[in-house]
């Protein structure tokens, strides 16, 4: 093997190139090339409860503020959430009994259309004002005669619920079950002989309360007004009463599990119903359940209880 000798020259050019190869290999360890990876959002999961009844069927559809004024303020606050890089909000529809004891037991539970009341904050959070509705009153229909004189007070109202039925034993008062009337109200409840009542639940119980009414199978409906829709041949035969010491009006909520994520949902809530209460469509949601009179007789009543927030004011 014939080896040639380096001559000084070839042995600074070999030289020359192990420190340009050296130097190559550095500087690629100290800037290595860099490479676009898509940033991976994490939604938080929400379940959304919506309770399997007739009304709700088409919940999602409710886009106009003329179908109701609840179903059409939810379905906006879900597609707002849905629409957020922070949360997938998933319909779960179940009965509710269910509801009730779900919102207790998971934190990533929110549902709408509820009062707010001291037993249920213990395990729960509510947003600011969903919507207003007028409350509940006592119904009856096509009667034969009128409620004895001492039943009423000297505005015309009600006593009290558990003296209708000291004077009419036999009469049935039918009600919704696993609903919450108010604080005033389900105290008024308990007062009454649990024989003089008729709980219904079910899928269809809004509807069917209605219709059990008109067909005389109860006596007496306990209801809020917007859930007594009579046709134009019943509404001549229709009588409702106003129960004494009854708030006027029934204000409901959105309510989330009482957690960090329910906290930052209801914040959000908030901030998507601070928006919406300035709106035409929330207006209009509420108006179409009013007459004239009694819409600004709920105007007056909040501006004297919420004089901080305009909630349902014509857009100018």
């Amino acid at each position: 093997m014939n080896i040639f000798p380096l001559t000084p020259m070839m042995a600074t050019l070999c030289g020359f190139a192990i420190f340009i190869g050296t130097l190559d290999s550095a500087l690629a360890q100290s800037n290595p090339v860099t490479k676009s990876v898509p940033k991976v959002i994490i939604k938080e999961r929400v379940l959304w409860l919506v309770e399997d009844k007739l009304e709700n069927i088409d919940l999602l559809t409710k886009n106009s503020a003329e179908t109701s004024t609840a179903s059409y303020i939810e379905n906006l606050i879900i597609q707002q959430l849905k629409k957020s890089y922070q949360y997938d909000v998933r319909i779960v529809r179940m009965t509710a009994p269910r509801l009730m004891r779900t919102l207790k037991s998971k934190e990533n539970i929110c549902l709408a259309n509820r009062l707010d009341s001291a037993e249920r904050r213990k395990y729960s959070l509510f947003s600011d004002p969903q919507s207003f509705y007028l409350t509940h009153k006592l119904y009856r229909f096509n009667a034969k005669s009128p409620l004895p004189k001492h039943l009423f007070n000297a505005e015309g109202e009600i006593k009290d619920l558990a003296s209708v039925f000291q004077s009419l034993p036999t009469h049935i008062m039918g009600i919704a079950q696993d609903v919450s009337f108010g604080k005033f109200l389900d105290q008024q409840i308990k007062q009454i002989n649990p024989a003089n009542i008729y709980y219904r639940g079910g899928t269809q119980r809004v509807r069917a309360l209605g219709s059990m009414l008109y067909k005389s199978r109860v006596n007496f409906v306990l209801a809020l007004p917007v859930d007594i829709t009579p046709n134009e041949a019943q509404k001549p035969l229709i009588e409702q009463y106003t129960i004494a010491g009854a708030p006027p009006y029934l204000i409901a909520h959105f309510n989330c599990s009482k957690s960090e994520l329910g906290q930052r949902v209801i914040h959000d809530i908030n901030k998507i119903l601070a928006k919406v209460y300035q709106t035409e469509d929330y207006y209009q949601a509420h108006k179409k359940w009013f007459s004239a009179k009694q819409l600004t007789g709920l105007q007056h009543f909040l501006a004297e209880n919420y004089a901080e927030k305009q909630y349902i004011t014509p857009a100018k």
